[in-house]
């Protein structure tokens, strides 16, 4: 009787908006990016189709026009739109789509991990950001540096090498099932092979990391 008391005790002073905050699946999802398989906007898609969360995958998004409807909060895509309410930065979407598709981590370690691989695959196309705007002959050689033992390429695909290796080496980014990390990574991986990176050789990972390329065969 205790226990019971003290469970309904617990249930009615839990505040209106706590309650509020434990919301179903979204009754509308909108993922407004580009008609291409970049990493930031393919793990979210990936995440959703896996939990068969129906959404609308809107591959035509003009940026002027969703930056003129207040629908860019950073000036950039993707975004997400959920019941009419707007979601950006990569880690967020990711996050939120695994948790309401399922393949979320419930333990704390593994939901930090999952964090942490995303964030270093931010880190790695920042890197690469930095050079799109160089004139062509200066943005190979300086790729090339970048990639080469010693560069800021090498070592933040080096730091998701060693993620991928604490973890087991075991074709898993995060403990031992898909989660959207395996996602992030494996398209990013499809980035660097696909040859549009001037500078960068399409074996540059297989070559170099065999921890991620062994996530990229798994997924």
């Amino acid at each position: 009787k205790i226990y019971l008391i003290y469970f309904l005790i617990t249930i009615l002073l839990i505040p209106p908006f706590v309650t509020s905050m434990m919301s179903k699946t979204p009754n509308s999802i909108k993922l407004y990016y580009w008609d291409f398989a970049f990493w930031r906007a393919e793990c979210v898609r990936l995440a959703l189709f896996c939990g068969d969360v129906p959404f609308e995958d809107v591959r035509d998004a003009k940026k002027d026009d969703m930056k003129a409807a207040g629908k860019l909060a950073f000036g950039a895509l993707p975004v997400m739109e959920v019941d009419g309410k707007i979601l950006s930065q990569t880690q967020a979407m990711a996050v939120y789509s695994a948790k309401i598709a399922g393949i979320h981590p419930s333990d704390p370690w593994f939901a930090a991990k999952v964090d942490e691989v995303i964030n270093g695959c931010t880190d790695v196309t920042s890197t690469i950001g930095s050079t799109f705007s160089m004139e062509a002959t200066e943005k190979i050689k300086v790729r090339e540096t970048l990639a080469a033992e010693g560069g800021r390429l090498r070592m933040h695909m080096g730091g998701l090498e060693k993620l991928c290796i604490e973890n087991g080496n075991n074709g898993y980014t995060v403990s031992e099932t898909t989660t959207v990390s395996d996602f992030a990574l494996w398209r990013l991986a499809g980035w660097f092979s696909s040859g549009n990176l001037d500078g960068i050789q399409k074996d540059y990972i297989s070559s170099n990391f065999p921890a991620i390329t062994k996530v990229v065969n798994t997924v």
